[in-house]
């Protein structure tokens, strides 16, 4: 079983970027209607929902953080 990571945040957002990278290699050789659509009705909302997503979790996260750290004794 893999480790649980520390912050699922930074997690999600090294995720993002494999996807994001992915998504630039295959750009170039699909360039047909289809591609256009699936950038546009799907990978863009979903990379946008993404990263919103994340923000708020990153917000969450610290918060948590500080939460954690003022109450320790």
């Amino acid at each position: 079983m893999p480790p649980v990571p520390a912050r699922p945040d930074r997690d999600g957002d090294q995720h993002l970027r494999l996807l994001e990278d992915a998504w630039e290699r295959v750009v170039p050789s699909w360039r047909d209607g289809m591609a256009r659509h699936f950038g546009t009705h799907q990978w863009t909302p979903l990379r946008d929902e993404s990263r919103s997503y994340l923000e708020a979790l990153r917000a969450m996260m610290d918060v948590l953080d500080a939460a954690e750290r003022d109450t320790e004794y």
